[in-house]
């Protein structure tokens, strides 16, 4: 098979299992929040909040430390992961540190919410190392086993959630276990990466000392990583003492749906810095940008149309003034595609830098837009502060990519008639397998 054909399969298939993480998402919202209460849902959400930033912040940029070398030599991989783990295991000792001594003043004098909240440092350590081996997964081109992770980690943690809130046992504790010890379990999808890996090709040049390699690499990117989860948290930390609860209520609502696009934008962005580490092609790049750009655009498109219709049905009529802030966030989620994609490639082509300050440039916009406009118009002033970071970090990382790569601009931005023909094709092919094989299941 061409390498085009791997490489579109493989963005398929990510796309197909990384639509699950949103739709779970909504789908155990409404779980949560009628098995805990309003209460409850806020101090399950402050546990785990710990677990997500040291997630998130403490990685160092190892991940994609991991998957730009091991694209080029896989045969590494053990020597690179165990490196890898060992930085890893210390910046998770060191959150850890900080949360025991910040748990006190984060919980409002709270002890049992205190313990809740170094419990999820504890357990973000092995989620941290789950990042590793999917990093290093996807520099193997592991697809199907990245795919399987997603899948397995949303299923898992809706029946779990959802059998807990059946039998009357869903209470902030078992939420909180739920939230953090699921991924790790997820996890087990890897067990071939440390399986024996076949000697180097021939022409393959000596491997560079992984340590520094790791640290030298996932340091540049990291400030971009920062940047980003930055951006998707500061907004929700910022809304209430700028505004109020309620503002904050609706922007959560608005965010939980529009994660469905940029989830799937995040995935392609992933799957391009895993191909391009191993093979460079800034055509293929470009395509990919536009076509994920365009899943993006129908994706938002039909969420955006039907939004009004079951967002008070879902979650209740007191949230149906989060339509309008949902659309400004579907539209942002749709213009950082080119940017993700772009970056991507930044970061493949060894200018990890150049992606970390375009991120840079968007959370100093949305910084910018939240404080000047949330105490105004509330959440719709959050989502229009992510829409206007969206369109400086595209354009900015549009542009560098399109000099570094030397091509134009606009092949990143304006789809083609070949893209559209592509996806309709595709489309059908996909509706085709599911109707054959629910024929073949009701026989």
């Amino acid at each position: 098979m061409s390498d085009t054909g791997d490489f579109r399969r493989a963005m398929l298939v990510m796309t197909a299992s990384s639509m699950l993480v949103p739709v779970v998402g909504i789908l155990t919202a409404p779980i949560l929040a009628q098995s805990l209460g309003v209460a409850g849902r806020g101090e399950a959400a402050a546990a785990v909040a710990p677990n997500l930033l040291v997630v998130s912040v403490a990685t160092l940029g190892l991940p994609e430390a991991l998957t730009f070398h091991l694209a080029k030599r896989p045969h590494v991989s053990r020597r690179a992961l165990w490196w890898a783990s060992l930085f890893s295991s210390l910046l998770g000792a060191v959150s850890l540190v900080v949360v025991l001594l910040l748990a006190s003043p984060l919980s409002a004098g709270d002890d049992d919410l205190a313990r809740l909240m170094v419990l999820g440092a504890v357990l973000a350590i092995p989620t941290l190392l789950v990042n590793l081996l999917r990093g290093a997964a996807s520099g193997r081109q592991m697809w199907t086993a990245v795919a399987a992770e997603r899948i397995l980690n949303s299923v898992l943690r809706l029946v779990v959630l959802g059998a807990l809130a059946l039998t009357g046992h869903l209470d902030v504790l078992n939420a909180v276990l739920v939230m953090t010890i699921v991924p790790m379990v997820a996890g087990i999808v890897y067990w071939r990466l440390v399986l024996p890996v076949p000697p180097p090709p021939e022409g393959v040049g000596p491997a560079p000392a992984m340590a520094s390699a790791l640290l030298g690499f996932g340091s540049k990117i990291w400030l971009g990583s920062v940047a980003s989860v930055l951006m998707a948290r500061l907004s929700q930390l910022l809304v209430t003492p700028l505004s109020d609860v309620t503002q904050l209520g609706l922007l959560v609502v608005a965010i939980t749906i529009s994660d469905v696009p940029f989830i799937v934008a995040q995935t392609v962005r992933d799957v391009v810095f895993g191909t391009s580490s191993a093979q460079a092609d800034p055509e293929r790049l470009a395509s990919t940008s536009r076509l994920g750009a365009l899943i993006a655009l129908v994706g938002s498109l039909v969420l955006g149309a039907s939004l009004p219709l079951w967002i008070g049905l879902l979650f209740g009529e007191g949230f149906t003034g989060a339509v309008f802030p949902t659309w400004l966030l579907l539209a942002s989620s749709v213009i950082a595609v080119p940017g993700l994609i772009a970056g991507a490639g930044l970061a493949s082509a060894g200018r990890p830098g150049l992606r970390s300050a375009a991120l840079v440039v968007a959370l100093l916009t949305n910084l910018v837009g939240i404080f000047v406009l949330v105490p105004v118009i509330g959440a719709v002033g959050a989502a229009t502060a992510a829409l206007a970071g969206s369109v400086l970090s595209t354009g900015f990382g549009v542009v560098m990519a399109a000099r570094q790569l030397r091509i134009p601009a606009d092949r990143f931005l304006v789809p083609r008639v070949a893209d559209v023909v592509f996806l309709v094709s595709e489309s059908r092919k996909a509706a085709g397998r599911l109707t054959r094989g629910g024929r073949r299941s009701r026989r």
